[in-house]
């Protein structure tokens, strides 16, 4: 292999990427701002790759092994960094006139949401009444959440008015057991504000809504 083509490597790929970005940022920004402070973490990391580069060629010497290896590190890095962002997306009805979806967590005989360790997108159906009961543990979850339409657009896009955010995580007591619960409240126009009060009120609504869904089976 031709020895400058030896030289390039992905960490090399990535440093030099990198710093060309800072410069981007830097010409194409009047004002840097709060760039200011990515524009220097972008030339920090440039320089940090490009020094681990450079000892990975003194001590592996195998351009092989040094491509395999920064690689992988590469890969692993990327997995480790969307590992936070996997995502459940909550689908409901175009015609949703609730203002709350919940989740309420271990409900016997509910169905199972089946989200493990490597699960990375879920899609999980509302109904219309805006509560969906499982039987899954209250840990059993995904760390952000989008809501769609059946339709397929999206809350908080620019497709549509309405928008949603998390509220407090709280839980309720019935017949004797304690059941934890998820609820997201659901806004047209301005989005999203909600009050301890609320958060009250709608637990009390909640418990009512669930005992007559599970009278009901």
């Amino acid at each position: 292999m031709n020895k400058t083509l030896k030289k390039i490597t992905p960490f090399l790929i990535l440093s030099v990427s990198s710093i060309i970005y800072a410069i981007f940022i830097v010409f194409k920004e009047r004002n840097l701002g709060w760039f200011f402070f990515v524009v220097i973490a972008l030339i920090v990391i440039g320089i940090l790759l490009f020094v681990i580069d450079f000892g990975l060629k003194k001590w592996l010497k195998d351009y092989k092994k040094i491509f395999l290896t920064e690689l992988l590190v590469s890969i692993i890095v990327v997995v480790i960094y969307n590992y936070q962002f996997r995502t459940k997306t909550l689908i409901i009805p175009s015609d949703f006139d609730k203002e709350y979806v919940t989740i309420v967590y271990g409900v016997e005989n509910s169905k199972d949401l089946s989200i493990s360790a490597i699960t990375w997108n879920k899609k999980i159906k509302i109904p219309n009444s805006g509560i969906l009961l499982t039987s899954s543990d209250f840990n059993e979850n995904l760390p952000e959440t989008d809501i769609k339409m059946v339709s397929g657009i999206y809350l908080n896009s620019d497709e549509t008015e309405k928008g949603f955010t998390r509220m407090t995580e709280s839980e309720f007591k019935s017949t004797g057991r304690h059941y934890k619960f998820r609820t997201w409240k659901i806004q047209a126009g301005f989005c999203c504000m909600y009050t301890s009060k609320e958060v009250e009120k709608y637990k009390t609504e909640l418990k009512n809504e669930f005992e007559k869904i599970k009278g009901s089976r």
